[in-house]
């Protein structure tokens, strides 16, 4: 479909990417350098209200470049691999949404622009959060800026932990209390703990001082059978071989486990992300004037939690840099945030916009809120881990059979060998 100046196209896919409100840069940018198409690659599928934003953002832009018109093309998150690496070879977009972990891969590649310059001149980079805008760099240089996060929260309802004279609990041992009680009061489990949650299952690790694996000079170690780590995947199970969550969530992801009990008060607590609440209320919305989120428990308080989400990059082929950063920084501007949040339920990286009002006032997006200026951590960063979470499911698989009652000492070093070898494999 075409609009004036605005054209949607249908293609490939990423993992999403980019906010900001019009750079000033150097002051060379501008209608006198502005290229009669600017193409912009978002990742996933295109619905009518994503389409209708980012018509909006098109629109805010030619403001600055009246004459250049915008070219949106959307490609399937399964395709953007072949994608980017046809482009590196025979040209690719001005911007690209990009996946926040991928960023180091292809900037290594020699596929994205140093935008470190262009960025000096970003109005609203002083409210970034510093640990988003990190993610971006690479050998010394600055190859995108964050654009949004999903993160995960702990989901509860309002009116049980009011009546019960609770807060939302706020550590392990506040997590387990709360679940008994509202087990022992409501007849139903306190809390689900799927072991097919790769994302939860990671708060819980890091919470505990652990990780998943380390890198040692050019070998990947891994660190499952590590004191900490070991601790917190035998707490995470132990919450099901305790009973405080129930036997069918092993093996099952936080969806198939928790959303349908949650809304049906067959469950008391589970983590997920604020963009479950259209799921959940396609389910049963009976309740929904209760829902609540809280940042996830830790060890000793909030645990950190996956920042999954997207960046935006300037593409290195691309002609025209600056009018390319201009497009981003009017994507990712503060006063596009919670229009963008209202489309995707995906969070801004700004600290001062996730404190506000319209955040803070809105009891499901609270605790994810809340969540989202904290410890933000990413998977170890190797092309292999991709291999070990969704083909092997290594670290799941460890977590299920521990739930079933299997020893650490028997289950954790066999697992370990296995994520070792798997990291380690040749890759092209």
């Amino acid at each position: 479909m075409k609009f004036p100046k605005i054209a949607a196209v249908t293609a490939v896919a990423l993992l999403a990417a980019a906010c900001s409100g019009g750079s000033d840069g150097d002051g060379d940018s501008g209608p006198a350098d502005a290229p009669e198409t600017l193409t912009v690659w978002r990742m996933g599928d295109a619905t009518e209200a994503q389409t209708e934003f980012m018509n909006t953002v098109a629109e805010q832009y030619q403001e600055q470049y009246p004459d250049t018109e915008v070219e949106v093309q959307w490609i399937p998150w399964g395709e953007f691999s072949q994608r980017f690496q046809t482009a590196i070879v025979s040209g690719g977009p001005d911007v690209v949404e990009i996946g926040n972990d991928q960023v180091p891969t292809w900037a290594n590649a020699g596929a994205l622009y140093d935008v470190a310059e262009l960025a000096e001149g970003w109005e609203e980079r002083e409210d970034v959060l510093e640990g988003a805008y990190a993610n971006g760099t690479f050998d010394d240089a600055q190859y995108s800026v964050p654009w949004y996060s999903g993160v995960r929260a702990l989901w509860y309802n309002a009116d049980w932990l009011r009546e019960l004279g609770h807060e939302p609990p706020q550590t392990w041992e506040e997590l387990e209390t709360v679940a008994t009680d509202i087990e022992e009061e409501y007849g139903v489990p306190g809390f689900a703990a799927p072991t097919d949650f790769m994302n939860g299952i990671a708060s819980f690790v890091w919470s505990n001082g652990g990780d998943f694996a380390t890198r040692e000079g050019n070998e990947w170690v891994g660190r499952l059978d590590s004191e900490p780590t070991a601790e917190a995947l035998e707490f995470y199970a132990g919450l099901t071989v305790d009973g405080i969550s129930p036997e069918a969530c092993i093996g099952l992801t936080e969806v198939d486990c928790a959303h349908a009990d949650f809304v049906n008060r067959e469950i008391g607590m589970f983590i997920d992300g604020p963009w479950a609440r259209t799921q959940l209320e396609d389910i049963n919305d009976e309740h929904a004037d209760q829902w609540a989120t809280a940042p996830i428990p830790g060890a000793e308080g909030m645990a950190p939690a996956f920042g999954g989400g997207s960046d935006l990059a300037v593409w290195n082929t691309t002609e025209h840099p600056e009018a390319a950063f201009d497009y981003i920084t009017t994507l990712n501007s503060k006063e596009n945030a919670l229009p963008f949040n209202e489309v995707s339920s995906m969070f801004p990286t700004y600290a001062d916009v996730l404190e506000s009002e319209e955040f803070q006032n809105d009891p499901v997006l609270a605790g994810a809120a809340t969540q989202a200026t904290g410890d933000l951590r990413l998977f170890p960063d190797t092309p292999n881990w991709g291999h070990v979470q969704w083909e092997l499911t290594t670290i799941q698989t460890a977590v299920a059979r521990l739930a079933e009652g299997e020893d650490a000492d028997d289950v954790l070093p066999e697992l370990n060998e296995e994520l070792t070898e798997a990291l380690n494999r040749p890759t092209e």
